[in-house]
């Protein structure tokens, strides 16, 4: 069974008087363990597409299911602990609370949990898995924007999720940097965790078992870089 499935998907939004179909009846199917790169021009819909993967967002029409769960049965609370229990989001400009250390930001996940021992011992062990743990107690402005992005990669897996959701993860990073995460989501991908990138960076995409492009709501193709994506036109 596929993590996440969707169905001819389509998702709309009224805006100014007009309704704007930015989703237009798309079928996607991630694996886990698939290193997946979306691409396409802005306003192609892959925002849209990434926010109904990460359960921000519910189609229009289609169906969308995480792990055979039809997620428009769910309550609003249901997607909400399905999303924190399952999916972990890394974002091009971090979202790092200036306030809390390295440590700290990597542990607001968790902060509900009722386990701070444990919730530390995850925190430092995935700050150390990432090269930071000689930063722990650092604050982001005293971090580069490399070690900012790895700190934001540690929260994301905090809750040992499922499925990674990266947009534009290298967007704001060095070529060489950027190796650097790339390396680590296939690290990721090797336990068994899904990635799924939205970039404008063919860079990324090389990195990736399989490339879908969007244009206009709509994939137009895709790539097949291993033997799980088969080569076809799916998310």
């Amino acid at each position: 069974m596929s993590l996440i499935t969707g169905t001819d998907v389509v998702k709309e939004y009224v805006t100014g008087g007009e309704t704007v179909r930015a989703l237009k009846g798309i079928d996607f199917a991630v694996e886990r363990g698939e290193f997946v790169s979306i691409v396409g021009p802005s306003g192609s819909g892959k925002s849209t597409l990434l926010n109904i993967l990460g359960l921000l967002d519910t189609p229009t029409s289609g169906i969308v299911e995480l792990d055979g769960a039809d997620v428009a049965e769910m309550t609003t609370k249901e997607r909400t602990d399905r999303r924190s229990e399952t999916i972990g989001f890394v974002f091009q400009s971090f979202f790092l609370v200036p306030t809390l250390t390295a440590r700290e930001n990597v542990e607001v996940p968790r902060l509900l949990a009722g386990e701070p021992k444990e919730t530390t011992r995850r925190a430092t062990e995935l700050l150390e898995r990432m090269g930071l743990g000689d930063r722990t107690d650092h604050y982001p402005d005293e971090l580069s924007g490399g070690q900012k992005q790895r700190v934001a990669i540690a929260r994301s897996l905090i809750n040992d999720p499922d499925l990674l959701l990266a947009d534009e993860p290298t967007g704001n990073l060095d070529r060489e940097t950027g190796d650097v995460i790339l390396d680590e989501f296939g690290n990721i991908c090797n336990e068994d965790v899904a990635v799924v990138t939205v970039t404008h960076d063919d860079y990324v995409a090389d990195y990736a078992d399989r490339v879908v492009e969007l244009i206009d709501g709509r994939i137009v193709s895709g790539e097949g870089g291993s033997e799980r994506s088969g080569g076809d036109t799916r998310v």
